[in-house]
């Protein structure tokens, strides 16, 4: 196990707290009631994949994006008994679209959702680049995905939103014609994003460098009651941060993951607003929290609310080339849970080389699933899809994989992106390959796994 890290708070700068109102809900415990960790060990079919799923018993559904190089699913989510994945990839004339398929629940095509998969864009061009990061559903079974469009003919970086009806369509009461462009003043770049409870949109990323929460309404407009009267907050942190995860915790709060680099290296931040935009300064210190070891690049990619109100933050930490996933944990009010791994941090090498992060899911018993890609580089480059399992405690699970690591065989060029829990003993995962059987091109891969 590794030594105990260090976790060093930075006090949010003053000005970014200005006109906060006083918090009306009571205070968060830094000791709640922890959930138990019965029922928190593998299945007896954990980490096969399940050969009622894809193609011919593989366990994997691949879905050809045509003779790109690059994309891939980097979301997935199940609606009633149908499973959207939600990406992007590059056009025959090399524009980027998203991508956005609806498979059975038997990993088929389904074709009533457009041909299976519906392409947007927002301009007839090979320059035009839009990239989607993140995918959710409205009350009434619309499909929202969340991205970025990159600089377009001297234009900006914008969000990027699109909403589409049952049948696939661009539904036109959302955006102009079913897409949305919310320009914010600067050079946006999404990395992850939700839909809320009541249909507002949550996106986060980045803006000229800050770390950026914006929100939209359910119609895709900008939402200007959120961080009143912008409709977004960036917040300045060292010489650069960025937000790669949202989750909505049990009182509404918005908490952001990701990085800020500052004294020469990356270090992981949490950020936690208030329902309204303002940062929650009952949380950490002035609503953050940055945690790192000297010396050691650190960051995070994802982040999940447990059902004691606590946080789980997955990410990877490390020098390059020796990269290790790595899992923090803490208490409602942004305290380390010292009862997790060494002092609130489990950090584990798991392969010889780079192990870098995608995503993670915390699994109905507890224990936490990493999902990223890493190990020994292959020829060409390539790396392998890799799921590690920590006990709800930290520890890798010895009785997953090999010493609690399991490598994926998604193909070729196969990279893992997204795992989504669908039920307590099944997970999804959402990657691309890029390869030459049975087709080139590129493909968007999801797999069905026990767990």
């Amino acid at each position: 196990m590794k030594t105990l890290y260090a976790l060093l708070t930075l006090l949010v700068p003053s000005h970014l707290l200005a006109e906060e109102p006083a918090a009306s809900a009571p205070p968060d415990s830094a000791e709640p009631a922890r959930c138990g960790c019965a029922g928190d060990e593998p299945g007896p079919l954990a980490g096969q994949l399940d050969p009622s799923f894809g193609g011919a018993g593989t366990g994997i559904a691949r879905v050809r994006f045509g003779a790109d190089d690059d994309g891939g699913f980097f979301d997935v989510d199940v609606a009633e008994d149908r499973i959207i994945a939600a990406g992007w990839g590059q056009g025959g004339l090399g524009a980027t679209r998203f991508r956005v398929v609806r498979l059975t629940g038997a990993g088929a095509l389904d074709s009533t959702f457009g041909d299976g998969m519906v392409t947007t864009g927002w301009a007839n061009s090979t320059g035009d680049l839009a990239y989607l990061a993140a995918t959710g559903r409205q009350h009434r079974g619309e499909v929202v995905a969340i991205g970025w469009r990159d600089r377009f003919r001297g234009a900006s970086a914008d969000v990027a939103l699109a909403r589409y009806a049952e049948d696939g369509s661009l539904d036109p009461g959302f955006g102009d014609g079913g897409k949305s462009l919310l320009d914010l003043g600067g050079d946006e770049e999404i990395r992850g994003g939700l839909v809320a409870p009541d249909d507002g949109i949550v996106a986060v990323g980045q803006r000229d460098g800050r770390l950026l929460i914006a929100r939209a309404t359910a119609d895709g407009a900008l939402d200007t009651s959120f961080a009143s009267p912008r409709g977004y907050r960036t917040v300045a942190l060292g010489t650069a941060s960025v937000a790669e995860a949202v989750a909505l915790d049990r009182r509404g709060r918005v908490v952001v993951a990701g990085s800020v680099e500052r004294d020469g290296q990356r270090d992981m931040i949490v950020i936690r607003l208030r329902r309204d935009g303002a940062l929650d300064r009952s949380f950490g210190r002035g609503g953050a929290i940055v945690a790192g070891d000297p010396g050691i690049d650190e960051r995070a990619v994802a982040l999940a609310v447990s059902p004691d109100g606590g946080l789980v933050v997955a990410g990877d930490a490390g020098a390059e080339g020796a990269r290790d996933f790595q899992v923090r944990r803490f208490h409602p009010d942004g305290a380390p849970d010292l009862e997790f791994g060494d002092g609130g941090v489990a950090a584990w090498p798991t392969t010889g080389g780079d192990d870098v992060a995608e995503d993670m899911a915390l699994l109905p018993g507890g224990a936490v699933l990493v999902a990223g890609n890493g190990g020994e580089r292959g020829e060409g480059g390539t790396t392998t899809p890799l799921l590690a399992r920590y006990t709800c405690d930290g520890a890798l699970d010895p009785a997953f994989g090999d010493g609690g690591v399991l490598p994926v065989d998604l193909g070729e060029f196969g990279q893992l992106h997204t795992v989504k829990v669908v039920s307590d003993d099944k997970v999804l995962l959402g990657g691309g390959d890029v390869g030459m059987s049975p087709g080139p091109g590129t493909y968007g891969v999801v797999a069905r796994m026990w767990m």
